[in-house]
């Protein structure tokens, strides 16, 4: 089992966004030193919480900074873009990277930021734009296309030209992915379907078990055989020397103010808030207790307990293969926030990297209790 990292980032209002971009890359350098495998960094255009319109761009940044941390963007939304540019900008950063590029895809998940870009149609524009990049990746030409929402040509060069240079260090592609968050969710029955590996947005562990059903229903129908070992799930953790000073840093820190002021409003407005707590029978994220989350539900405090704690996710999901932990603006504790870091890769991650998870026939799975699918 490994441990890896993600940046929507949570940015908080206070934190000057060039100083917040240093802080990101002394994050990822954390994590690399301390040996955490991967790094996922988010595409957002609308959202000042979630500042990142380029990940391609900060993981070019990171790449010079780091020596083995694989690097993800977390996710393309292809329907953005020219499809045609973004296929050939991730070709040139898997050569930047020296091949530890992996790619995340996804429709998009903010109206604002489909809006600003013209799109009109989020799903339908993921689906055109990925045909056309894998026309590209595949070197398919010389061809005109047209489709519904572009059109281009691939000429046929002449020897002197050589055509298209830019290709992929990892063969034929590097590693897909696809992010789901809602307990049914439409994105990771897509993610088995293609062969892409799954990434959970752990709201609630109550609903992980129904995201690997998803995937694992989608994957064996077509053909493939899905394993435990390649999902990720993403989740809130926070690593202290005492149970005690977790629960302080993160409820009064930048953790409990992220959640304060925009995951938990935000999860209200999507209807979250049962599936995050059930327990609690309520929906206003008022009635949320920061302390709460923090000691029953994300993965805080000593080493010990943090791996007590990731052992009931293992338990109510049956099993993945890499947890991701968020990061939050601790500019103004710094030293704390690298302790963090250093606890997990020295306590945390020696004590759960031998767990491996069995490839479980999807005709004998268990049906997840309350699975609508």
């Amino acid at each position: 089992m490994d441990i890896g990292l993600f940046l929507v980032p949570f940015r908080a209002p206070q934190t000057d966004l060039h100083k917040g971009f240093e802080w990101d890359m002394q994050c990822i350098r954390w994590a690399d030193e301390f040996g955490l495998s991967e790094v996922w960094v988010a595409e957002h255009s609308t959202m000042r919480w979630e500042p990142v319109a380029s990940p391609e761009l900060y993981l070019a940044a990171a790449a010079v900074q780091t020596k083995r941390i694989r690097l993800g963007t977390g996710a393309n939304i292809p329907g953005n873009h020219n499809p045609m540019a973004l296929a050939h900008r991730l070709m040139q950063l898997d050569v930047m990277t020296g091949g530890r590029l992996m790619i995340g895809i996804g429709a998009g998940g903010y109206p604002t930021d489909h809006k600003i870009h013209g799109n009109d149609n989020p799903k339908e524009r993921m689906t055109e734009a990925l045909e056309i990049m894998h026309l590209i990746w595949d070197k398919k030409g010389p061809l005109k296309y047209q489709g519904k929402f572009w059109s281009f040509e691939i000429p046929d060069y002449d020897p002197v030209q050589q055509g298209p240079f830019m290709e992929f260090v990892q063969k034929p592609y590097p590693p897909f992915a696809m992010a789901g968050l809602s307990p049914n969710s439409k994105t990771l029955s897509e993610a088995g379907q293609l062969g892409a590996i799954p990434l959970s947005f752990n709201v609630g562990r109550e609903y992980l078990g129904g995201h690997w059903y998803c995937y694992a229903e989608a994957a064996e129908k077509a053909g493939r055989i899905p394993d435990r070992n390649q999902w990720r799930v993403a989740h809130n953790i926070l690593v202290a020397d005492t149970d005690e000073e977790a629960i302080d840093l993160a409820v009064n820190g930048a953790m409990g103010q992220a959640y304060r002021e925009w995951m938990l409003p935000g999860y209200e407005r999507g209807g979250f808030i049962p599936v995050m707590v059930p327990e609690l029978g309520v929906t206003k994220a008022e009635n949320v207790p920061i302390e709460y989350l923090a000691r029953e539900k994300w993965l805080v405090g000593s080493p010990e307990t943090v791996v007590k704690k990731l052992q009931r996710d293992l338990d109510a999901s049956g099993g993945f293969g890499t947890v991701i932990t968020f990061t939050f603006d601790y500019l103004d504790q710094p030293e704390r926030y690298r302790r963090h870091f250093e606890l997990l890769g020295t306590e945390v991650l020696p004590r759960i990297r031998d767990i491996k998870h069995k490839t479980e026939p999807f005709a004998e799975m268990p049906r997840p209790e309350g699975f609508k699918g």
